[in-house]
């Protein structure tokens, strides 16, 4: 009752300020003390130094997360420390991902592909758990870059920018001015240069404003890139925009219009392009948030916050089957709450998405106005809130209550030992909602109180990198041939041990669908067919690989009885496995196990032989 009266009387006071022409003294919506505490947070606790990249989920239990930095949030970490004046960790996030552009070529999957990937590792630096190249993150690091170039003068950051943003207008397939969210197809044959994505558009659309401000741009490039802007931007107010139902659409695909509603695809809208603009386009920037409210804002154990997506989504994605949803919890969503979480990345930009349109209607609709800024001060308290418990001064807060966001999407980490890991993102998006800061507008937002904030002392960081490389199997195993290959037996063993407690169960589904499909070997003749179709059973290859890297450091140090542990797994349970050999063919590991142990040390490894017999013969072995 006591909080209802005080937000009404919030509402009146801010009202009678503005209809009576005197300046609204708003409370800062963050105090400089405050943001810099969350930043010296990030740093301390998620930077690498080695690497110059920051962990986006700190301290999850989820292994296969525990390392990884997302390119997207790499970018909005390095726009944060522009803000900050940390100069010297956003140049170090631009180099490391100039030169993972520059090389990304270069790596034996890619196939000449240009373009950064989702992810990266943050403590070994190479690409991460998901390596598929989307035009949203590359967007985001353009973007980065070219405030990089516009704040500092950095002419080399400014040319990089130029070469992401000619990638994107030359390498990926444009329609109706819309750009395809990626160069090729991803796993299991997903069409990523037939999608088009409406959250990838609008941040291309965004870097290409930042880009444009430029004012070392050649009178050419200035041309190509304000009509790439202009057809990305009639893609948005038409195939992305549903004007039937007055909301985004999340894309269209190869079937059709993709009518899943998206939190992010509405607040960068009306960030990226801006509530005026759009007026001039013919949508109405307030109805849009108006059906945002309805469709978003959500009450989850008490607290106010917003959803990636809307009631129905919710409700598909929870009544998803056992076997899609993830074995941490029965459901995909929670059964409580109308099935309904909060996002906390998303709650920053949506309080930014407020604050915008509060000043967009300060003269025009006062009243609007009022209202708009009432929830981004409720909202922002609502965001304190959920600080994670151990965060004594609100520095760590979490990515999201538990839940799948979409039906096709992604889960929440899985938790810390002491509660939800912190986020890297949602920390820089509650920076961004206090300070005003629009990274898609790339404005201070009229209207939220002006915060002086400066760089905080930070001491020498000290970082001790992990011994164990998380992330994908194939990064994993490979990590543990390079160590068997150095000699390094106890650490190969880790590795390998380290890939088949992460990747088993992926491995024995794979078994099982390859024994039931095809239930045999696929022969290899060099064809890219054929390639692809032995990779698509990736995690059974992997795995099969650890305990081969395993059996064979434990031979090198006489574990004998440990060595035929390793094999007998592999004959028993992986036998369909087969390993690339980067000099052009795949092998069978139970080839090799039989003529490389078995027959050449029959007195150590005859026990195998029984398990042997019903494994496939004759496909090749690794030459040693």
């Amino acid at each position: 009752m006591r909080r209802a009266l005080r937000t009404a009387l919030a509402l009146f006071l801010s009202i009678f300020y503005v209809r009576s022409g005197v300046a609204a003294q708003q409370a800062p919506l963050i105090t400089a003390d405050h943001t810099q505490t969350i930043y010296k947070h990030l740093i301390e606790k998620h930077w690498v130094p080695e690497t110059g990249l920051f962990i986006s989920f700190l301290g999850t239990q989820d292994q296969k997360l525990s390392q990884q930095s997302s390119t997207y949030e790499q970018a909005v970490i390095g726009l944060l420390a522009l803000r900050m004046g940390d100069v010297e960790r956003a140049q170090g996030i631009f180099k490391f991902f100039k030169t993972a552009w520059e090389e990304g070529p270069a790596i034996s999957s890619r196939e000449g592909v240009q373009g950064l990937a989702n992810f990266y590792n943050a403590e070994f630096g190479g690409e991460g758990i998901e390596k598929t190249i989307h035009l949203g993150p590359n967007a985001w690091m353009g973007m980065f870059a070219a405030r990089l170039g516009n704040t500092t003068g950095d002419a080399e950051a400014t040319q990089w920018a130029l070469s992401v943003a000619k990638w994107a207008s030359k390498s990926l397939p444009h329609e109706k001015g819309g750009v395809a969210m990626g160069p090729v197809y991803g796993p299991e044959g997903i069409p990523w240069p037939q999608v088009y994505s409406t959250e990838n558009n609008i941040s291309y659309y965004a870097f290409l404003s930042e880009l444009l401000r430029s004012t070392s741009l050649s009178a050419e490039d200035r041309v190509w890139l304000s009509s790439e802007k202009n057809g990305v931007e009639d893609w948005l107010v038409t195939a992305g925009f549903d004007r039937l139902a007055y909301a985004m659409n999340r894309g269209v695909n190869p079937q059709g219009a993709d009518r899943t509603r998206a939190l992010d695809t509405v607040t960068w809208l009306i960030s990226a392009v801006g509530p005026k603009r759009l007026v001039q386009r013919g949508i109405d920037p307030d109805r849009l948030m108006r059906q945002a409210q309805q469709s978003f804002e959500v009450k989850v154990r008490g607290s106010l916050g917003v959803d990636a997506t809307d009631q129905p989504e919710a409700d598909l994605t929870f009544a998803l089957k056992s076997e899609q949803v993830a074995p941490r919890r029965g459901s995909a969503r929670p059964a409580e709450d109308k099935h309904r979480m909060i996002w906390y990345e998303g709650l920053g930009q949506y309080i930014n998405t407020l604050n915008a349109l509060a000043d967009y209607y300060a003269k025009s609709a006062p009243v609007r106005s009022a209202s708009y800024t009432k929830l981004a001060l409720e909202l922002t308290e609502e965001f304190d809130h959920a600080a994670l418990p151990n965060a004594r001064s609100k520095e760590a807060y979490p990515y999201a209550t538990y839940g799948k966001f979409f039906h096709d999407g992604w889960y929440t980490p899985t938790d810390a030992l002491d509660g939800p890991p912190s986020s890297l993102v949602s920390a820089a998006w509650r920076c961004f909602a206090g300070l005003g800061m629009d990274p898609l507008s790339g404005r201070a937002i009229a209207g939220v109180p002006t915060v002086q904030v400066t760089l905080p002392a930070i001491e020498e960081i000290t970082h001790l990198r992990p011994s164990i490389l998380y992330g994908t199997s194939e990064d994993m195993v490979v990590r543990a041939w390079n160590l068997l290959n150095d000699g390094d037996n106890d650490h190969a063993i880790q590795q390998a041990q380290a890939t088949i407690q992460e990747w088993s169960p992926w491995a024995l589904r794979l078994q099982e669908k390859k024994t039931l499909k095809v239930g045999r070997l696929i022969e290899y003749s060099g064809t890219a067919e054929q390639r692809q179709e032995i990779f698509g059973y990736w995690a059974l290859n992997d795995v099969a690989a650890a305990y081969f890297v395993l059996g064979k450091a434990f031979d090198n140090k006489g574990h004998y009885a440990q060595a035929s542990g390793a094999f007998k797994q592999i004959a028993t349970r992986y036998p369909l496995a087969q390993i690339w050999d980067p000099r052009g063919w795949f092998w069978s590991p139970v080839d090799s196990i039989r003529e490389d142990f078995v027959s050449a040390s029959p007195r150590r490894y005859r026990n195998i032989l029984p398990v042997m017999a019903g494994s496939p013969m004759g496909f090749g072995k690794q030459p040693f």
